[in-house]
């Protein structure tokens, strides 16, 4: 197909043609390889205080146009809260919205987790309060990082040389973004039509959770790794979570402290979950249960 004719094409594609230019189309056409669109700007962002050592923002990603993807990212200090782990079978249900886990297990944030077969059963390790409800998942090129938290840390580990010793949260996604601060070079794209989901840990040890909402041509992980390194957030390590229609991020309205209007947001997927990641308040979070003597995490029968 010819250049020009390529491009009426795409414009014909599109909802809102006032706001794509020819010259955002061939952008787009020349980056589809993704070096360039990497190198692209972030605009500048600014914080917004949620009250208990939270912060929140949204921004777009290589400028203001529905090319772009946006990102909302909500951070934690981790002095006033912790990471835990909410499986919808603990409510009884095979799969929930995010929405409903998180105010379900009383999380002021969450977002969702684990890949899932199917039949909705979550992929890879899933470790609840001490307790080992499936086994690290050792094949395939996708899942190779584990989120864990033990009674004094935070992080990311490769699952190759990850152990359940002391850890009493985890879930097993893939692929790693950035390990010790820099990018995981050689991911492959599985789609660029998708939403994004996943966390991040700064230098502070901060944790942050983020939701990709793609723009008319998706989602990249290239250009999301390029993002999470920028100094404003500063990502040590980064994993991505289920993507997709899966890819849902919920923020409770009843934040205490909250500094601005308090209000509830939610960026809902289409897919319901079997797991998700929350921020509890450490007044309210819930006691670890399946810990033993030596630290090690216990397995269901």
């Amino acid at each position: 197909m010819k250049p020009r004719r390529a491009i009426a094409f795409l414009k014909s594609l599109l909802p809102n043609l006032l706001r794509v230019t020819t010259v955002e189309l061939c952008v787009y056409m020349l980056c589809v390889g993704l070096p360039c669109e990497a190198q692209s700007p972030t605009e500048p962002f600014t914080w917004e205080k949620l009250g208990g050592g939270l912060e929140q923002t949204n921004f777009r990603i290589n400028g203001d146009s529905i090319i772009s993807s946006s990102i909302a990212i909500v951070r934690s200090d981790m002095r006033s809260h912790r990471i835990g782990v909410i499986r919808a079978s603990e409510f009884g249900w095979k799969q929930a919205t995010v929405q409903s886990l998180c105010k379900a297990s009383g999380a002021v944030a969450c977002i969702n987790a684990n890949f899932f077969d199917e039949q909705g059963k979550p992929l890879g390790l899933v470790i609840s309060r001490g307790i080992i409800h499936q086994k690290i998942h050792k094949g395939g090129g996708l899942l190779t990082g584990v989120l864990f938290v033990t009674s004094k840390a935070i992080g990311v580990a490769h699952r190759d040389g990850f152990s359940t010793e002391g850890v009493v949260e985890a879930v097993q996604a893939g692929p790693r973004l950035v390990s010790k601060g820099s990018i995981v070079e050689g991911l492959r794209e599985s789609s660029r039509s998708s939403n994004l989901s996943g966390i991040c840990i700064d230098g502070q040890d901060r944790l942050s959770i983020f939701r990709v909402t793609s723009g008319v041509f998706g989602g990249s992980l290239h250009q999301l790794q390029n993002v999470l390194i920028q100094p404003q957030l500063g990502c040590v390590e980064a994993l991505n979570f289920d993507g997709g229609g899966s890819s849902s991020m919920y923020i409770s309205g009843e934040i205490q402290g909250h500094a601005g209007a308090v209000r509830e947001e939610n960026f809902p997927g289409t897919d319901e979950v079997p797991v998700a990641i929350g921020l509890f308040p450490l007044e309210t979070a819930p006691p670890t249960l399946g810990a033993t003597s030596t630290g090690t995490a216990q397995q269901t029968p």
